[in-house]
């Protein structure tokens, strides 16, 4: 939503393009985002949070991190919480959105995760995901935060982990997971499961690569290997 003039104040808080991604397709999918409560899985620095909270005009968004690396502005004025994604500390139907961004690898069990996020969901309610590609065979290329060299380092050691065959979420590596482990993963706990990895990748290099080589790099045949990470979007049933 922009204030007077155009300026919309979360566009002063510092985001991956997965969290503006994120809110458009929940502005179109949420009716009035700003009467539910939100959830955030992994909120990590927490801004975020503070980026929903702006765009939403919702105050009731609440974020929460197994660590605290929070930023002051998320401190000053978002509600975050240190708690376990596989034990919610929320009873049931609590929230009617949620979203994880690049979360669901971190965590021990992904499947006990998932099923927490449908138990405090309402029904009806929407869940946006994103991960890391297992079958990528470059990652980390968009991180904004990140410098070349971080993402140079980190792609030589997502290679040796796949060397040793240790190229696991659960054997400590930044794996993520492949676009149909995804979906399965998903259907499990929700409906209307959506892979919306094409689209993100659009909506984020649309105006960065010319058309052509973004659509070489986002055909069929492709686009399991060159996309760095996978994104969806799903129901509660």
């Amino acid at each position: 939503m922009a204030s007077e003039g155009g300026w919309r104040p979360e566009a002063e808080v510092p985001v991956a393009a997965m969290v503006r991604h994120c809110c458009q397709l929940l502005r179109e999918r949420v009716e009035q985002p700003e009467t539910h409560r939100g959830l955030i899985v992994g909120c990590g620095t927490g801004d975020e949070v503070v980026y929903l909270r702006r765009a939403f005009r919702n105050a009731r968004i609440v974020g929460l991190d197994l660590e605290m690396k929070f930023t002051a502005l998320a401190r000053a004025e978002a509600d975050l919480l240190l708690a376990d994604a596989t034990r919610l500390p929320f009873p049931p139907e609590s929230f009617g959105f949620a979203a994880s961004f690049h979360a669901l690898e971190h965590v021990g069990d992904a499947r006990r995760a998932l099923a927490e996020v449908q138990r405090v969901l309402r029904p009806g309610a929407w869940f946006y995901v994103g991960v890391p590609n297992r079958s990528r065979l470059v990652g980390y290329v968009g991180s904004f935060d990140a410098t070349l060299w971080q993402k140079f380092a980190w792609n030589v050691q997502d290679y040796a982990a796949r060397l040793r065959g240790r190229f696991r979420n659960e054997l400590g590596a930044h794996a993520g997971f492949e676009g149909k482990e995804l979906v399965s993963l998903l259907e499990t706990y929700f409906s209307h499961v959506q892979l919306v990895t094409e689209e993100f990748l659009r909506f984020k290099y649309g105006e960065r690569l010319p058309r052509r080589v973004l659509n070489f790099l986002l055909a069929p045949r492709l686009i399991n290997r060159s996309a760095p990470a996978h994104y969806a979007i799903c129901q509660r049933g």
